[in-house]
């Protein structure tokens, strides 16, 4: 009878969470388009240069740094569900008024900046309560499989969307090609409101004041070892992610001399394998364990950093070295994702959540203006190959930083930390934490 119960539960699970993933799948598909659009309408319609289109993808990113903690915070305090419907159908408006402002005539380049920030503020929300919601509506036994699935679905639009998007562009303009990612965003809405889902959200009495909840959230993930582990690993890594976004184009145009189609190309190799990885994620996490799997993925992406600065030969060999960096990046990417969504979900309490979640964004991404900015500045300063070269050193040190997780295999149970210290392994008794 409890077998019946517990699958009787499962299969509801299943069918609640296959509403959202499609929903998500959908909306993430349109994002890729406005991905290209959004920068694309700026340069044709308005003739922007490289300022401008680096305004616009630093619009989109503020959100994550400035309103991170206070949409966590936000996050805690409501059921995530309705958070969802409402950040879908904020996106539709914001994206939606493109097209409808180049119909009038009145789309300016100023309007374009401020929909990547509103854009940018409620992909925030969205991805801060789909992360929450989450552990509620699987179990945190089975999370690693979703977080795979989902991620399926962002390697998926990271080939899908660019390519679809250039279609629409060409065939119906840039404004209106981000009217089927509005039109998207709005079909979304329409699953994730269909989710049946128990939630609890902070009673109001019980609520502290904002800066207060801000805090608890940060001093959670502060003593949380393994996760605060993990968080400042890919920080590192970040700072070379980031440091690469800036200069990877430049590099390739006139250090390897490649013409705008083979890169193209050769960037685009990083989609295929991205799929590739999003479909391995899920069982190697499950074969080879949570830290194993983000060392291996770090790993990864160390080799394609070191590798990049020695691109040299003809205009076809060096594709090829760039083309397997990408390669390289591709499966990084969802490795990386899977292991450690889990792992923060996972060890994270309900009510938490959503602050933990956004805690971990910000201290993620806080590195990526200054390491964009710097990378160009060292560029200028040392060269291009030699700043390629301490990106991958800094890869190095993220590898090294993560490596005393490679005892965490299974996902831990709600507040238990692993810790690697050199002893014989024992329970805490007192804790309840193992330690090795």
């Amino acid at each position: 009878m409890h077998t019946d119960v517990s699958r009787s539960r499962s299969a509801g699970s299943d069918a609640e969470f296959n509403k959202l993933w499609i929903g998500y799948s959908i909306s993430t598909i349109g994002s890729q388009v406005t991905v290209l659009a959004l920068p694309l309408a700026a340069v044709l319609l308005f003739g922007a240069g490289p300022t401008e289109t680096g305004v616009l993808v630093a619009a989109r990113m503020a959100p994550i740094v400035l309103g991170g903690p206070f949409v966590g915070v936000w996050v805690d305090r409501h059921p995530r569900r309705p958070l969802l419907i409402a950040a879908a159908i904020g996106s539709a408006l914001a994206v939606g008024s493109v097209p409808v402002a180049a119909f009038l005539g009145v789309l300016t380049l100023g309007q374009l900046f401020v929909v990547s920030f509103i854009a940018g503020t409620f992909s925030t929300v969205s991805q801060t309560a789909r992360g929450a919601v989450l552990p509620a509506l699987v179990g945190r036994a089975r999370l690693v499989t979703a977080n795979a699935r989902l991620q399926a679905s962002d390697s998926i639009a990271q080939v899908a969307g660019p390519s679809l998007g250039g279609v629409l562009v060409q065939a119906l303009t840039a404004p209106i090609a981000m009217g089927m990612d509005a039109a998207s965003f709005l079909v979304s809405a329409i699953f994730v409101a269909t989710v049946r889902i128990e939630e609890s959200s902070t009673a109001a009495a019980s609520r502290r004041r904002l800066w207060h909840e801000i805090r608890e959230g940060l001093l959670w993930v502060r003593d949380h070892p393994t996760l605060l582990r993990a968080i400042v690993a890919i920080a590192l890594a970040n700072i070379e992610w980031f440091a690469v976004q800036a200069i990877l184009v430049v590099y390739a145009t006139k250090e390897l001399a490649l013409s705008p189609a083979l890169l193209g190309i050769s960037l685009a190799a990083a989609g295929p394998f991205s799929v590739l990885g999003a479909a391995v994620a899920g069982p190697l996490t499950l074969r080879w364990g949570l830290g194993p799997t983000m060392i291996v993925a770090l790993v990864l992406e160390a080799a394609s950093r070191l590798l990049l600065p020695f691109a040299a030969g003809s205009e076809t060999q060096a594709a090829a070295v760039l083309m397997f960096t990408q390669a390289l990046v591709g499966l990084t990417v969802p490795l990386w994702s899977v292991s450690f969504r889990t792992l923060q979900q996972a060890v994270t309490p309900d009510r938490l959540l959503g602050r933990v979640g956004s805690a971990a964004n910000v201290l993620q991404f806080v590195v990526a203006p200054p390491a964009a900015i710097g990378a160009g500045l060292l560029g200028d300063a040392i060269g291009l190959r030699p700043t390629l070269f301490i990106a991958g050193l800094i890869a190095i040190v993220a590898v090294v930083y993560l490596l005393p997780l490679r005892s965490l295999r299974a996902v831990p149970a709600q507040g238990q930390d692993y810790e690697i210290v050199p002893a014989t392994p024992r329970v805490n008794q007192d804790s309840g934490q193992i330690r090795s």
